[in-house]
C-alpha cells in the first residue's frame, strides 16, 4: 500500500509539473523573429493565426537567403526592417522554394490574413530541378496546405508522408499539449540551433584553432556551386515546376489585390562569374520581371546590389550584407 501510495504521489506531481510547464508555454512562449530552423506544424499554426488577426503585416515569404542563414535571428535582414518600426513578419525558411511560398500564401489566405503586402524572394537557383526543394514541400507546410492544392498541382510534387493513425495521434496530441507541440521549436530558443554536444565542439575548435583552419579549406569557390543554375532559357520551359508556382504565386496575388514586391536574390557574381555571367542568366532575370510586372506586382531588382565581401558563399549574405539588404529593402516597402 505505501508503494502504491508513492506511486500515486509521484505520478500526480509529475502529471501537475507538466500541465503548469505547458501553462507556461502557453503563455510566455516568445514571438520569435522568424522561424526556427526546424520549425513544427504547431508553431506555424501560431504565426498563421498571427498574420490572420494582424492586417497591418508586411509578410515575407521566401528561402534562406531572405531567412538570414547563417546569421543570428537579431542580425537578419527582416530583423532589422522590425526594428525600423516595420510589422514585418518573416515566414520564410531554410529549404524555401517557388512551391513552398505558393503553399505558405495558400495557408495564410485560408486562414483569413490579409497583410498590408507580400515581399518574396526569387532566387534563380530554385528553378534547377536538382534544387533540393524542387518538387518538396516543408513538412509543416504541407501539413495546412497539402488538401488546399488542386490535384494538378498536387501532381507536381512529391506526397507527404503518409497521414497514417501515427500521425494524426501526433497531431492531436501537439494541438493539445503544446509544450509537447513546441518542442523542437523551444529547444532551438534555449540552445540555439545546435545540440549539446555540437556546442561544445565549436567552442573547443575555435579555441584550438581548428575552426580558422577548417574555413580556409573550405573556403567557397566557384567550382562548387558549378550546376547550382540551370541556364536553360526558361521562356522555354512552362513545365519547369519552380516556373509554375512562381506564376501560380502572382497570379494569386493579383487576384486578391495585395500589395507585392518580388525580391530578385542577392547572388555573388564576383564567386560565380564562370557560371552565371552568361546572357541566359540575365534573359531568365529579364522573363521573372516581365512575368511578375505584367501581374501589377513590384520587382526590387537586388542581384547585383551587394559586393562580394558581404556574402558567405554564392546567396547567403553576411551580417553586413544583411544590413545592406535591410537598406535596400527598408526604401522600397515605404519605411524611413
Amino acid at each position: 500500500m505505501a508503494v502504491f501510495r508513492a506511486f500515486s504521489v509521484a505520478a500526480a506531481t509529475l502529471f501537475a509539473l507538466l500541465i503548469g510547464a505547458d501553462i507556461l508555454v502557453r503563455a510566455y512562449f516568445p514571438h520569435l523573429d522568424r522561424l526556427t530552423g526546424n520549425f513544427s506544424e504547431t508553431y506555424l499554426d501560431r504565426e498563421i493565426r498571427e498574420v490572420a488577426a494582424d492586417h497591418a503585416a508586411i509578410v515575407f515569404l521566401g528561402d534562406s537567403a531572405l531567412w538570414g542563414f547563417d546569421v543570428s535571428p537579431e542580425r537578419a535582414g527582416i530583423s532589422l526592417l522590425r526594428r525600423k518600426g516595420c510589422d514585418c513578419r518573416n515566414l520564410s525558411f531554410e529549404g524555401g522554394s517557388p512551391a513552398n511560398t505558393y503553399a505558405m500564401l495558400r495557408a495564410l489566405l485560408a486562414a483569413g490574413a490579409a497583410p498590408s503586402a507580400v515581399v518574396f524572394n526569387v532566387n534563380q537557383k530554385e528553378f534547377n530541378p536538382i534544387d533540393s526543394a524542387y518538387r518538396k514541400l516543408h513538412p509543416s507546410v504541407a501539413a495546412f496546405a497539402w488538401q488546399l492544392l488542386s490535384p494538378d498541382e498536387r501532381g507536381l510534387l512529391d506526397t507527404p508522408a503518409a497521414d497514417d493513425f501515427n500521425a494524426r495521434l501526433d497531431r492531436s496530441v501537439a494541438a493539445h499539449w503544446k509544450l509537447y507541440g513546441l518542442r523542437s521549436d523551444l529547444r532551438e530558443v534555449l540552445f540555439g540551433d545546435v545540440d549539446a554536444a555540437h556546442a561544445l565542439n565549436r567552442v573547443l575548435q575555435r579555441a584550438s584553432g581548428a575552426k580558422a583552419r577548417q574555413d580556409a579549406a573550405h573556403r567557397p569557390t566557384a567550382e562548387r556551386f558549378e550546376g547550382t543554375y540551370d541556364l536553360t532559357p526558361l521562356s522555354q520551359s512552362p513545365d519547369n515546376v519552380s516556373l509554375t508556382f512562381l506564376r501560380k504565386t502572382a497570379d494569386l496575388l493579383a487576384e486578391r489585390h495585395i500589395r507585392s514586391f518580388a525580391v530578385l536574390t542577392p547572388t555573388n557574381h564576383a564567386l560565380l562569374h564562370a557560371y552565371v555571367d552568361a546572357p541566359v542568366y540575365d534573359e531568365n532575370l529579364r522573363y521573372v520581371k516581365t512575368l511578375m510586372e505584367r501581374r501589377g506586382i513590384t520587382v526590387l531588382d537586388y542581384d547585383r546590389s551587394i559586393p562580394a565581401a558581404q556574402f558567405f558563399d554564392n546567396d547567403h549574405l553576411t551580417a553586413n550584407g544583411n544590413r545592406s539588404f535591410a537598406e535596400l529593402m527598408s526604401g522600397a516597402i515605404g519605411l524611413q
